[in-house]
């Protein structure tokens, strides 16, 4: 897939880090914290989100630029 995606960190009970991660493939993805791992969001679109919260632009960038990006709620 050959667009930005969204990966939330989660455990296995599905109980949630706070760390949201943006990438274009999960193998670019730094290592998740210990007892999580990474979910893809599906319903996922760079636009919507964009709208909702235009700081989400800088962290695109850097996705874009370094492969990833990490920020925590």
């Amino acid at each position: 897939m050959n667009r930005l995606q969204k990966f939330i960190e989660q455990g296995a009970y599905g109980e949630k880090s706070g760390r949201v991660a943006y990438a274009f493939k999960s193998s670019a993805l730094p290592p998740p914290s210990k007892g999580t791992d990474w979910q893809m969001a599906p319903s996922f679109s760079a636009a919507d989100e964009l709208l909702k919260d235009e700081g989400l632009k800088e962290v695109f960038k850097t996705a874009i630029d370094k492969g990833y990006a990490v920020v925590t709620r």
